[in-house]
């Protein structure tokens, strides 16, 4: 059985303007809310493929997760801390949002699985606890200071530890930040006249499934994104004392990065994934 979220954690301090923005999108459209139903949709198909490519950017497989200490900063609806949770290891997760947070207790007790919840939001998440890896996917850059964020979080990683950060790109989200721009001007902040908006002048149909909404919702309607270059990622690494591991999308360091970003922005590749290790 996944443990009660955390009750001194069950109100959550004051946040941020952004913060709070965030909180009140999420809470509307908790994300992702994957169609996990079965063990086979947690652990094989679609989401093991992508599971598989984030454990690769730190070296991981499935079989060495067993016995480790797993940090998800920003879980969501807990696909991820399910996933670590089934291979072994002993996960502790967060989250600001009320209702991401019940729908991966649902999800962890669907599959009888122990996993420390709390509710918070990043920039106050506190722990003596160390981790060997760190996850923080897709969720630094909707907050106000994604390199403080990053800071507080490398240091829960235990020494020989990784930490993984998934980000949007300042190359390959160029076009999709003019559609948002665009989305801006013509539906303006209200996230229902925003989606209303994409609905009809985008898709042409409503939203067919709850992931569906939330992957759109995600996509054109959140309210607060920061972009992002593999070079300032090994910016932070290095001023940290880690040590660069692999990235996904591959990304090469020094020039070839630069021209590596180019390419994402011509494939339309928003988000990457880079991981280090703490030395």
């Amino acid at each position: 059985m996944s443990k009660p979220i955390n009750p001194s954690l069950s109100k959550i301090a004051p946040m941020d303007r952004i913060a709070s923005r965030v909180n009140q999108f999420y809470e509307r459209y908790p994300y992702p809310s994957l169609p996990i139903r079965t063990e086979r949709d947690l652990v094989h198909k679609l989401h093991a493929n992508v599971m598989g490519k984030i454990l690769g950017t730190a070296g991981l497989t499935t079989a060495e997760l067993s016995g480790k200490d797993i940090l998800d900063a920003g879980c969501g609806t807990g696909e991820k801390a399910a996933y670590f949770s089934y291979h072994g290891a002993r996960v502790t997760a967060f989250d600001l949002c009320t209702a991401s947070l019940s729908k991966a207790r649902e999800l962890a007790e669907k599959f009888d699985q122990e996993i420390d919840f709390s509710l918070c939001d990043m920039a106050k998440f506190r722990t003596e606890k160390r981790f060997d890896h760190v996850f923080c996917l897709g969720a630094l850059h909707h907050t106000k200071y994604p390199y403080d964020n990053f800071l507080a979080l490398e240091k829960l990683c235990k020494p020989g530890g990784t930490i993984t950060i998934g980000l949007y790109n300042r190359y390959g989200r160029l076009g999709h930040r003019a559609v948002r721009t665009w989305i801006g001007m013509r539906a303006g902040e209200d996230f229902g006249k925003r989606m209303d908006y994409v609905e009809r002048a985008i898709y042409g149909r409503k939203m067919r499934s709850v992931h569906e909404v939330a992957y759109v919702a995600d996509k054109y309607v959140h309210p607060h994104e920061s972009y992002h270059t593999v070079e300032e990622v090994l910016e932070w690494f290095g001023k940290n004392d880690f040590s660069y591991i692999g990235a996904h999308p591959r990304a090469d360091a020094g020039v070839k990065a630069f021209f590596t970003q180019l390419k994402w922005m011509v494939k339309g590749n928003g988000f990457f994934v880079m991981s280090g290790r703490k030395n």
